[in-house]
């Protein structure tokens, strides 16, 4: 029993030893902007409702964010606008310029905005 034991924690050990440095690498990579975004619960509980209303409305078409640093200031911008630090008028300025031809997009998250 004390055998089992032992490789059990060796074992243990190895997978800590060879996954917290992975895990620590990757948290230490995450853009600062988007951890306070996600650290906000007020707002990612307002942002993941919005993203439910917005699979609910037919009209609404996708942005073309397609890669993470998009996805990341994308986010950061959100949360910018939603802390009333930018206006809604200039998120909708910023994000009718980075994606035009998406203000029905655009206006659908604005009017959604505190």
């Amino acid at each position: 029993m004390e055998r089992r034991y032992n490789k059990l924690s060796i074992a243990g050990l190895i997978f800590c030893a060879l996954t917290l440095p992975l895990a620590q690498g990757c948290a230490t990579n995450q853009d600062p902007r988007v951890e306070a975004a996600v650290a906000d619960k007020p707002f990612y509980d307002w942002f993941n409702n919005l993203i439910s209303q917005i699979k609910a409305d037919p009209s609404y078409k996708r942005l073309p964010i397609d890669s993470k640093a998009q996805s990341n200031d994308f986010l950061a911008l959100l949360h910018t606008a939603w802390q009333h630090k930018i206006s809604k008028r200039e998120f909708t300025q910023r994000v009718n310029s980075q994606y035009p031809g998406h203000e029905y997009e655009t206006s659908f998250i604005v009017a959604r905005l505190p």
